[in-house]
């Protein structure tokens, strides 16, 4: 089994990347990632200003680009999750909390510490908090740029949605040839919105792909699990980004149901929901989920 370390993090996505190797559609391969922090605030001692203004710096340091034999501009890619392992501790920036503003509360780092993850929960004191671990950013090369990896898009990035865990499928379109996935920015938990920092962990990632023609009137990532379906879109203000992502589950949906599309939005009417990712990014990430068991269709990655 191929295994990808985390040893030429790139802290950008780009088609111009050489990529740190290739994987077949269907091929199980393993990806090792670090922390968002890249190991600069692991411990006490390491909340120094020379790391401080690196870490600002140089956030979200993702492992790639692994490219995808036989993916072309045009398709889109099918990214499975099958096992996500925590493997450092929990690091994490401190906070006063104290200006009047929450989206200020960044700019109160103090310190930074590390929480012990072990027996399926992150260790605050004498607290347990149950751990349910995310992928922050997964990617695909953009078309014709290269970003900041702390950023996000229609190629996915840093996204920092809950239902990129453990058993989900990600679908994110192909704008070069070979894809260029990109993984990192996991955390052992967090709550809906990231209005505050939650720790922040390296992973050993488990992971397929496969590879088809891109979705009709797919413009967003998407997301398949046992249970949900799930849209993803990041956009100047999280009520743009609600709309756009019960948009992007209609024109899914329209296309498996049948019916007209009035039809089709009615239903998600009754059964979307709508909600948010992040918004402590350059652009809030909402989502739209659906329970599968009360979706009258079925729908498939690719």
């Amino acid at each position: 089994m191929q295994i990808f370390q985390p040893d030429d993090l790139k802290f950008t996505y780009s088609g111009d990347h050489d990529p740190i190797g290739t994987v077949e559609p269907g091929e199980t391969f393993v990806v090792e990632t670090e922390d968002c922090f890249t190991t600069r605030f692991r411990r006490p001692e390491g909340f120094t200003p020379e790391n401080l203004a690196w870490v600002l710096e140089n956030l979200d340091g993702v492992t790639g680009p692994i490219a995808v034999a036989g993916a072309e501009r045009g398709d889109a890619v099918a990214v499975t999750l099958h096992r996500v392992e925590v493997t450092t501790p929990g690091s994490i920036a401190w906070s006063r909390c104290e200006a009047a503003s929450p989206a200020d509360w960044w700019g109160e780092w103090y310190a930074c510490d590390d929480l012990e993850v072990r027996d399926g929960h992150v260790h605050v004191g004498e607290l347990r908090i149950a751990a349910r671990p995310l992928v922050g950013c997964i990617a695909t090369a953009p078309d014709r740029e290269t970003v900041f990896s702390k950023m996000q898009g229609r190629y996915g990035g840093n996204m920092d949605c809950n239902e990129v865990r453990q058993g989900a499928t990600v679908v994110l379109p192909v704008e070069v040839d070979g894809a260029y996935l990109y993984f990192g920015d996991s955390k052992a938990r967090m709550g809906d919105g990231e209005v505050v920092q939650s720790p922040e962990v390296g992973t050993r990632l488990e992971v397929s792909v496969e590879v088809g023609p891109r979705p009709a009137g797919m413009g967003w990532p998407r997301i398949l699990s046992d249970t949900q379906l799930v849209t993803v879109v990041s956009a100047r203000s999280i009520d743009e980004g609600s709309r756009m992502a019960f948009a992007e589950m209609l024109t899914w949906c329209e296309s498996a149901s049948g019916l007209s599309r009035a039809d089709t939005a009615l239903v998600l009417a009754m059964i979307a929901n709508v909600g948010i990712c992040q918004v402590a990014n350059f652009l809030p990430t909402a989502r739209c989920t659906v329970d599968r068991a009360e979706l009258p269709w079925e729908l498939s990655a690719l």
